[in-house]
Protein backbone atom coordinates (compact mmCIF):
# COMPACT_ATOMS: atom_id res chain seq x y z
CA UNK A 1 0.00 0.00 0.00
CA UNK A 2 2.77 2.53 0.75
CA UNK A 3 4.29 1.86 -2.69
CA UNK A 4 0.91 2.33 -4.41
CA UNK A 5 0.39 5.61 -2.55
CA UNK A 6 3.84 6.79 -3.61
CA UNK A 7 3.37 5.85 -7.27
CA UNK A 8 -0.11 7.34 -7.60
CA UNK A 9 1.12 10.48 -5.85
CA UNK A 10 3.22 11.28 -8.91
CA UNK A 11 0.04 11.97 -10.89
CA UNK A 12 -2.61 12.97 -8.33
CA UNK A 13 -2.80 14.54 -4.89
CA UNK A 14 -3.25 12.01 -2.09
CA UNK A 15 -6.10 13.17 0.16
CA UNK A 16 -6.98 10.35 2.57
CA UNK A 17 -7.37 6.60 3.05
CA UNK A 18 -10.93 5.46 3.75
CA UNK A 19 -12.07 2.21 5.34
CA UNK A 20 -14.51 0.20 3.22
CA UNK A 21 -16.23 -2.20 5.62
CA UNK A 22 -17.25 -5.61 4.27
CA UNK A 23 -19.25 -7.20 7.10
CA UNK A 24 -20.59 -10.70 7.23
CA UNK A 25 -19.22 -14.00 6.02
CA UNK A 26 -17.43 -12.46 3.03
CA UNK A 27 -14.12 -12.01 4.84
CA UNK A 28 -11.16 -12.93 2.65
CA UNK A 29 -8.21 -14.57 4.33
CA UNK A 30 -4.79 -13.11 3.72
CA UNK A 31 -2.85 -16.32 4.22
CA UNK A 32 0.58 -14.69 4.03
CA UNK A 33 -0.43 -12.24 6.80
CA UNK A 34 -2.53 -14.74 8.82
CA UNK A 35 -5.38 -12.24 8.83
CA UNK A 36 -9.10 -12.27 8.09
CA UNK A 37 -10.07 -8.92 6.62
CA UNK A 38 -13.36 -7.14 7.25
CA UNK A 39 -12.40 -3.91 5.49
CA UNK A 40 -10.51 -2.70 2.43
CA UNK A 41 -8.53 0.50 2.02
CA UNK A 42 -9.91 2.99 -0.50
CA UNK A 43 -7.36 5.59 -1.52
CA UNK A 44 -8.80 9.06 -2.12
CA UNK A 45 -6.91 11.18 -4.63
CA UNK A 46 -7.84 14.55 -6.07
CA UNK A 47 -6.80 16.90 -8.81
CA UNK A 48 -5.37 19.67 -6.66
CA UNK A 49 -6.81 20.54 -3.25
CA UNK A 50 -10.14 19.07 -2.16
CA UNK A 51 -12.67 21.85 -1.55
CA UNK A 52 -15.89 19.84 -1.24
CA UNK A 53 -18.08 18.99 1.71
CA UNK A 54 -17.02 16.90 4.67
CA UNK A 55 -17.26 13.18 3.96
CA UNK A 56 -17.12 10.37 6.50
CA UNK A 57 -14.13 8.11 6.02
CA UNK A 58 -15.97 4.82 6.58
CA UNK A 59 -17.72 3.25 3.60
CA UNK A 60 -19.82 0.13 3.90
CA UNK A 61 -21.28 -2.69 1.88
CA UNK A 62 -24.36 -4.57 3.11
CA UNK A 63 -23.52 -7.83 4.95
CA UNK A 64 -22.66 -10.74 2.64
CA UNK A 65 -23.20 -8.60 -0.47
CA UNK A 66 -20.21 -9.79 -2.52
CA UNK A 67 -21.26 -10.81 -6.01
CA UNK A 68 -19.00 -13.37 -7.66
CA UNK A 69 -21.52 -14.18 -10.42
CA UNK A 70 -19.76 -12.04 -13.03
CA UNK A 71 -16.14 -12.12 -11.84
CA UNK A 72 -14.14 -14.02 -9.24
CA UNK A 73 -13.22 -10.74 -7.54
CA UNK A 74 -16.72 -9.28 -7.88
CA UNK A 75 -17.56 -6.46 -5.52
CA UNK A 76 -20.69 -5.49 -3.64
CA UNK A 77 -23.20 -3.48 -5.69
CA UNK A 78 -24.48 -1.92 -2.47
CA UNK A 79 -20.95 -0.92 -1.49
CA UNK A 80 -20.20 0.56 -4.91
CA UNK A 81 -23.43 2.57 -4.73
CA UNK A 82 -22.28 3.97 -1.37
CA UNK A 83 -18.97 5.06 -2.90
CA UNK A 84 -20.63 6.52 -6.02
CA UNK A 85 -23.17 8.45 -3.94
CA UNK A 86 -20.57 9.95 -1.60
CA UNK A 87 -17.99 10.99 -4.17
CA UNK A 88 -19.91 11.89 -7.31
CA UNK A 89 -22.97 13.81 -8.43
CA UNK A 90 -25.63 12.83 -10.98
CA UNK A 91 -24.24 13.46 -14.45
CA UNK A 92 -20.59 12.95 -13.39
CA UNK A 93 -18.40 10.48 -15.26
CA UNK A 94 -16.87 7.54 -13.41
CA UNK A 95 -13.79 5.73 -14.74
CA UNK A 96 -13.08 2.16 -13.65
CA UNK A 97 -9.73 0.98 -15.07
CA UNK A 98 -10.28 -2.62 -13.87
CA UNK A 99 -13.95 -3.36 -14.67
CA UNK A 100 -13.90 -7.06 -13.81
CA UNK A 101 -17.59 -7.97 -13.83
CA UNK A 102 -18.87 -4.41 -14.25
CA UNK A 103 -20.25 -3.68 -10.78
CA UNK A 104 -18.98 -0.09 -10.75
CA UNK A 105 -20.62 0.53 -14.13
CA UNK A 106 -23.94 -0.86 -12.93
CA UNK A 107 -23.79 1.34 -9.82
CA UNK A 108 -22.91 4.39 -11.92
CA UNK A 109 -25.74 3.93 -14.43
CA UNK A 110 -28.26 3.07 -11.71
CA UNK A 111 -27.42 6.31 -9.93
CA UNK A 112 -27.53 8.60 -12.99
CA UNK A 113 -23.81 8.83 -13.68
CA UNK A 114 -21.89 8.26 -16.90
CA UNK A 115 -19.43 5.40 -17.04
CA UNK A 116 -16.14 4.56 -18.76
CA UNK A 117 -14.54 1.20 -18.11
CA UNK A 118 -11.39 -0.57 -19.27
CA UNK A 119 -9.76 -3.90 -18.55
CA UNK A 120 -6.96 -6.01 -20.02
CA UNK A 121 -9.32 -9.00 -20.29
CA UNK A 122 -11.63 -8.88 -23.32
CA UNK A 123 -14.18 -11.16 -21.59
CA UNK A 124 -14.48 -8.65 -18.73
CA UNK A 125 -15.21 -5.87 -21.20
CA UNK A 126 -17.94 -7.94 -22.87
CA UNK A 127 -19.56 -8.88 -19.54
CA UNK A 128 -19.49 -5.24 -18.44
CA UNK A 129 -20.93 -3.98 -21.75
CA UNK A 130 -23.84 -6.41 -21.42
CA UNK A 131 -24.55 -5.55 -17.79
CA UNK A 132 -24.30 -1.78 -18.37
CA UNK A 133 -26.56 -1.92 -21.45
CA UNK A 134 -29.16 -3.97 -19.54
CA UNK A 135 -28.98 -1.62 -16.56
CA UNK A 136 -29.30 1.44 -18.79
CA UNK A 137 -32.32 -0.06 -20.60
CA UNK A 138 -34.02 -0.80 -17.25
CA UNK A 139 -33.32 2.70 -15.96
CA UNK A 140 -34.73 4.26 -19.12
CA UNK A 141 -37.82 2.06 -18.91
CA UNK A 142 -38.39 3.14 -15.28
CA UNK A 143 -37.87 6.78 -16.25
CA UNK A 144 -40.49 6.39 -18.99
CA UNK A 145 -42.93 4.60 -16.70
CA UNK A 146 -42.51 1.20 -18.36
CA UNK A 147 -42.12 -1.90 -16.20
CA UNK A 148 -38.80 -3.59 -16.77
Amino acid sequence: LPLVIQLLGKYMAYHWCLAYLTPGGQSPQLWHKRTNTFWKPVLWYTKGDYTGDYIGDVLKSPPNDNDKQYHEWGQSLGGMKDIVERFTNPGDTILDPFVGGGTTGVAAITMGRKFIGTDIEKDNIEITKKRVKETYARSQARKNGVAG
